[in-house]
Parts: C-alpha cells; structure tokens; sequence
C-alpha cells in the first residue's frame, strides 16, 4: 500500500499497544509519544492530521492532555481520537466533553481504526479548504478583501507598536472593461490571473497582496519609504506593461495605474491610508493612465483628500 501523506501522532504508554497502532496505520506516517510531556514536545514541531490518544496515563491522563491541546489556538482543530478499554457511557460523554471527536476501544479492530481515522483526516481536509475559500480570492489565489483587511489591520498594530513605516499600493488595471468588452470575460481572467502573479513574484517578505476588487490590487510594503515604495511600484509597472497576453491572435497590452502613499502610521489607520493610496490612483489615472503618482521623477504635490468620484 502506498503511504498517505497524513501523519498520526499516537500518544500511549504501553510500547505493545502503541507497536500494533503503528502497524495497523502503516498507509500513514505515524510519530508516537509515551506519555502527555512527550506529546506536547512533538507537536511544538509537528502539526499531526490526527492525534490518537490513550486515557489512562501515568501523570497527566488522556482526558486532562486533550483539554490542554483544545486549549491552544494553533493545535485546536486537530482531530483526537481517544483509545479506551471503557465503554461505559460516563467515560466517553467525557471524552466527547474535553474536545474529542471519536474514540476506538481495545482491543483494536483495523478495518474499524482505519475507517475511524480516514473519517477524521478527511474532516481535517475539508474545513481547511472551507478556512482556505473563506479567505481566498478563487480566481488568482491571492487574499480576497476581507482577509486582506483583517491581516492589513494587524500588520497595521505591528508597525505601530514599533514606530514603523507602512507603504501602501492602490493598484488598477487600466482600461480592463475594454478587454471583457473586446476579447470576452475568459481572456479578462486571464490577464488578472498575469498580473496576480507577477505581483506575488514582485513582493518582499512581509509585504501584504490581496485582490480588493474586479481589477484593483493592494500591497501594504512595510519599513518603506516612499522613494522606495514609488520605485518598487514603477518596477511593477514596466512589468505588467511587457506582458506577453494574446487573444485570437492578437496582442493585449495591459497597463497599471498606481497610486503610492509611505506614513508613520501614528494615529492613522488601515483605511485612511488606504484612502491616501486611493486617491493618488485616482490622480494618476486622471493624469493619462499607465503612470505611478507621485512619479519617480517629479515632486509630489496637492491634496490626499479623498475624491468623490473616479
């Protein structure tokens, strides 16, 4: 049988026990943890598709070391199997109570155990798809807008707290309607699609990219000044203005408008920047399209109030 590329993590005491659990999940990788202390070691480091767990333990028991794993955001939706040679309803009730989500009894059935786990690995699975869909833009694969406020806004907390200085790029697709219009909705993906992906090659570490709209991208650039975020968004631009897009033959040219805004957040917030880097889209947009505002090579001048129209 070929190894799945699940792992288990089996947490029991008694070496004979835990020897047939490793045999029986052979299609699995499984790591194995003789008391509580040891498990906790092992998921310092590791992130197991399921946990199976013993109740009676020497020193912290089953039951006490599920509640402790729940406990902890970045363990809580593991999916714990407790083995029990009890089956009296007391003792399960409990175990469903402290966070378990299924229970094998001894002596070991394989067909059973095997069932039981794939049931909980597929569980996993899904809700991270579910989790990964709630915050991902389906057609380019970057943030969609609410993960991307909801990360801006902690990154926002973090530059503050250091004093920091946050970039901001309002990004759009020029002209894009014309390219729906003229060469159809299935060559428009696919130019987002370009340009997502270039974006994503272009950003550092620690920069934040999200799809905010139809054509409009965003990156926050933190610890940047604006003469760096302005020349980081004019490399942007020649980019995605080389960009070999053809449909029916016949060349697409895409071009960016971007606005740019560098800030010591100090009391500012997320969106009030965000409201800055709009507005110089606008500006540049406004100033003939395939530009950067403020350009890399004329002084920035004029008002950041926000535009009632664009």
């Amino acid at each position: 049988m070929t190894k799945d590329n699940a792992t288990i993590l089996v947490v029991e005491d008694n070496r004979t026990n835990s020897e047939i659990l490793r045999r029986l999940l052979q299609p699995y990788e499984v790591l194995v943890a003789t008391d509580a202390n040891h498990a906790l070691k092992i998921l310092e480091r590791e992130r197991p598709d399921v946990i199976l767990l013993d109740i009676m333990m020497p020193g912290m028991d089953g039951y006490e070391l599920c509640a402790t794993i729940k406990s902890r955001p970045a363990l809580h939706d593991i999916p714990i199997l407790f083995i029990t040679a009890r089956t009296d309803e007391e003792s399960l009730v409990r175990a469903f109570d402290v966070g378990g989500s299924d229970y094998v009894t001894k002596p070991f059935r394989s067909k059973e155990l095997l069932a039981r786990v794939r049931i909980q690995i597929a569980y996993r699975r899904a809700l991270e798809r579910l989790r990964t869909m709630a915050v991902t833009d389906e057609l380019t694969g970057l943030r969609n807008r609410r993960a991307f406020f909801s990360e801006g806004a902690a990154l926002c907390e973090r530059i503050r707290a250091r004093d920091g200085t946050l970039g901001a790029l309002m990004i759009d697709i020029d002209h894009f309607k014309q390219v729906n219009d003229r060469h159809g909705h299935a060559v428009g993906d696919r130019a987002l699609r370009l340009v997502a992906d270039e974006l994503r090659r272009a950003v550092g570490e620690g920069y934040l990219l999200g799809r905010i709209g139809g054509e409009e991208f965003t990156i926050l650039a933190p610890d940047r000044d604006e003469d760096e975020a302005i020349a980081f968004a004019e490399a942007l631009r020649r980019t995605i203005a080389e960009l070999p897009l053809v449909a029916d033959g016949e060349p697409v040219r895409l071009t960016l408008s971007i606005g740019v805004v560098c800030r010591r957040l100090g009391e500012l917030g997320l969106e009030t920047l965000l409201k800055i880097a709009d507005n110089r889209l606008f500006k540049a947009k406004h100033g003939g399209r395939n530009r950067v505002y403020p350009s890399p090579d004329t002084k920035f001048g004029g008002t950041d109030a926000n535009p009632d129209q664009r």
